[in-house]
């Protein structure tokens, strides 16, 4: 059970390229979505959880609604923004680092997914996100540094039993389920240290990696 949602809305574009933001009356189509917030609310159960809905059935969407609802998390000014998605299309990488500055100096944390793949996509690549792939250990709250970037933390990603559509659940694996077991640990943080800039709470995330520091 994933809980109820502080707010859910869909992101369209109208026929004029306006940016649509409506009530999300369908829900989510995919099960990604639920599988993300079922994580985080696992992690961390009193976090207030928002739905901002950029894909349609069979994971479909585009480059503009997946920006218009980057751009809707950053004005409603969201603690911590989980993105367990990217977009390979160049055209959008200009505007999506704005805004992920823009998230930056706002004091909003974005959590991004590394692609699967080995390409290049974006806004996980940017330094003011905290970007993540994916590990196999199955304690939740084990997380690692990476010393060598782009990728900067892995999260449990793999053979994830998470929450679905239609009261199911299933096992996946990929670092779209990496991401919100760092936005959680992040949501965590943030609550005991509300003060806590991106750049201080990813300096945070790093001294409590499990393989940095003592942890014996």
């Amino acid at each position: 059970m994933v809980g109820e949602l502080e707010s859910a809305v869909a992101i369209s574009i109208g026929e004029n390229d306006e940016v649509i933001v409506a009530e999300d009356t369908e829900g989510d189509l995919s099960g990604h979505g639920t599988a993300c917030a079922g994580i985080i609310r696992g992690l961390a159960p009193e976090a207030k959880i928002s739905s901002v809905r950029v894909l349609e059935a069979g994971f479909t969407g585009s480059g503009g609604i997946l920006l218009a609802g980057l751009r809707y998390a950053v004005e409603q000014g969201f603690d911590v923004i989980n993105m367990s998605l990217s977009t390979t299309k160049k055209p959008f990488a200009a505007v999506l680092h704005e805004l992920a500055d823009s998230a930056y100096f706002r004091r909003n944390v974005l959590v991004a997914s590394a692609h699967n793949m080995p390409v290049e996509s974006y806004p996980w690549r940017f330094s003011s996100v905290i970007s993540v792939g994916s590990h196999e250990v199955p304690d939740p709250f084990t997380f690692f540094y990476n010393p060598t970037p782009p990728v900067e933390f892995f999260g449990r990603g793999v053979n994830v039993r998470v929450a679905w559509t239609g009261g199911r659940s299933a096992a996946v694996s990929g670092n779209s389920f990496a991401t919100p077991h760092i936005a959680g640990i992040c949501a965590l943080i943030l609550a005991k240290h509300p003060e806590l800039t991106p750049f201080q709470l990813k300096s945070v995330l790093y001294l409590t990696a499990s393989n940095v520091g003592d942890h014996t």
